[in-house]
């Protein structure tokens, strides 16, 4: 994962590879793949986001899911997102765009006005996790609760609690490397680099 040529980040000093690719492992089987491919113009971060987890039951598919997420950053501040989730054929989107002093939302859940730092909740990027954070398929806003802890060679754990209950992994440069949650039917599912 770490062998890809590194970007800096605008608004940043952070490097970080041109692309993040992450196996999906739900009971120790590998259920599908994220990837996460970031593209730089002069100030501007493109970060598009592909998830695709199939989970078949005696070989009869039980559950799909499908989601393409882009954000558009201009230096600290989104200037755009986009979304197209497809979970077992129940489709939502998402628009988000920046207007002067906010974050214009429009998805599934209706429409809001935030403020101009807000961000999608993605788990690419720990800095933003003190921002006021929206759901990136829904564009609700969201309530929560933020605990970091130090990982030896010094990493970090970031753990969400309040409505996303999960966490993160992250390396000494800030490069994401591994997310565990739990699945509505109780199972663990964690990120694995691929």
């Amino acid at each position: 994962m770490l062998s890809a040529p590194l970007l800096l980040i605008p608004g940043g000093t952070r490097a970080r590879p041109a692309e993040l690719r992450f196996r999906v492992v739900r009971n120790g089987s590998v259920i599908g793949t994220h990837r996460v491919a970031f593209a730089e113009a002069g100030e501007v971060l493109t970060a598009r986001t592909e998830v695709d987890i199939t989970v078949k039951v005696l070989g009869i598919t039980a559950f799909r899911y499908a989601h393409r997420f882009e954000e558009v950053w201009a230096r600290d501040r989104l200037r755009s997102a986009t979304s197209r989730r497809d979970r077992n054929g129940t489709v939502t989107e998402l628009r988000a765009r920046a207007q002067e002093g906010a974050v214009l939302v429009e998805g599934s859940a209706g429409r809001f006005h935030l403020p101009a730092e807000a961000a999608p909740l993605s788990w690419w990027d720990s800095r933003r996790f003190t921002r006021p954070l929206f759901d990136n398929d829904t564009g609700t806003p969201l309530q929560l609760r933020w605990t970091r802890r130090a990982l030896p060679g010094g990493g970090s754990l970031w753990q969400a609690s309040g409505g996303e209950e999960s966490e993160g992994t992250y390396a000494a440069d800030g490069t994401w490397t591994g997310w565990k949650t739990r699945a509505e039917d109780g199972s663990t599912v964690l990120y694995e680099p691929a």
